[in-house]
């Protein structure tokens, strides 16, 4: 369902709505169990309003009836400016620009979940946000502050200066990108790392750091690469956390990443090299399907302070009902040596999405 409403031949509204319904089914060593099998994973509604040609707003609110989904909590609430095509800024909610696998739309993501990693990454922020796209490179800085709790999140992580840059290579067929993300953070409160099994219905977190206090500062780096050839696709990245602690406090690093490479059938992934995310897929309706594979860790291990160590395989297969609405299966096996109890826990994973956009 959608509409688009035109008054007095300036302003526009856009109104969509998206849903993901998951089952899930655990074979866990340990003997820990979900919390439920089924979920509502997202039930997101959405109003794009523009004025003109320089402005625009968005709002998008999260109704699903999620085991970790605040009813009614806002995803996005921004006003755009834009003098031109190539440059934009942003005030509002919005993703901080850091990390391909973050600031991309989930809805396009060969897997259902965001990788381990993304446990290294803030996903939403309340700032400003100033966006460049050149020819075949785009560069993004923004600054944010806290997150309030009416806005849809849970915790104040202070301010924070994040900025990512990324550039398109082309060699012959190959089309390559490439980019780098950072972030410096001035936290006005305890920070916490933990991380889900790439499940959402899981009940426990394997790794958890439990709240760390006295936190004077945190510098985020990130590495990222993606590969395009007709119907192959490889993307990669690395995320580095260094914690500086107050009153002679030890200081932490920690570490994660991914590896992905993907095949689709009779259907082409687009991939925005000018913008550096993900776009809609194009496919043949009721015979496009994609088969996929990850690798993913997370490291929280530190001399200072171990809160474990997990790497998860991942085995993925998108069936494309239609460009906006498709079936998904994954396999995960998740292995910590040892997770945040200090036990090596061996977990098996089978869980399915229907995607549907309307």
């Amino acid at each position: 369902m959608a509409f688009s409403l035109n008054l007095n031949a300036k302003i526009s509204y856009d109104f969509g709505a998206r849903m993901e319904a998951d089952y899930s089914f655990y074979d866990d060593d340990q003997n820990i169990f979900p919390d439920k099998e089924w979920d509502v994973r997202r039930f997101r509604f959405g109003l794009f309003t523009r004025f003109n040609k320089k402005y625009s707003a968005y709002f998008q609110s999260d109704f699903s009836d999620s085991v970790r989904t605040r009813k009614g909590s806002t995803q996005a609430a921004w006003l755009r400016y834009r003098p031109n095509k190539r440059n934009e800024i942003y005030l509002g909610k919005m993703e901080m620009p850091f990390s391909l696998e973050s600031v991309s739309n989930s809805k396009y993501h060969f897997f259902m979940e965001r990788s381990l990693a993304s446990a290294l990454s803030d996903r939403y922020g309340t700032g400003v946000n100033y966006i460049h796209y050149g020819k075949d490179w785009n560069v993004r800085i923004g600054l944010f502050g806290d997150d309030h709790y009416d806005l849809g999140s849970s915790s104040f992580f202070g301010k924070a200066l994040t900025g990512r840059i990324g550039k398109k290579i082309k060699i012959g067929d190959n089309k390559l990108y490439l980019g780098t993300s950072f972030q410096y953070r001035k936290p006005n409160t305890e920070i916490r790392i933990r991380t889900l099994p790439e499940s959402h219905t899981f009940n426990s977190r394997l790794l958890d750091t439990g709240k760390l206090f006295f936190i004077n500062s945190i510098e985020k780096y990130g590495l990222e690469a993606l590969w395009k050839k007709g119907s192959w696709t490889m993307q990669a990245e690395y995320m580095q956390n260094n914690f500086t602690r107050d009153f002679v406090q030890p200081d932490l690093k920690y570490d994660g990443g991914y590896f992905i490479i993907s095949k689709i059938f009779n259907g082409q992934r687009r991939f925005s090299f000018r913008k550096g995310e993900w776009a809609s897929t194009r496919v043949k309706k009721h015979r496009t399907w994609e088969v996929s594979a990850r690798y993913s860790y997370l490291d929280l291990t530190d001399e200072n302070l171990n809160a474990g160590y997990e790497k998860n395989i991942s085995l993925g297969i998108n069936y494309y009902i239609s460009n906006k609405n498709r079936l998904m299966f994954n396999y995960i096996q998740a292995k910590t040596t040892p997770n945040s109890f200090g036990i090596n826990q061996t977990l098996n994973i089978f869980q399915a999405r229907f995607q549907l956009e309307f």
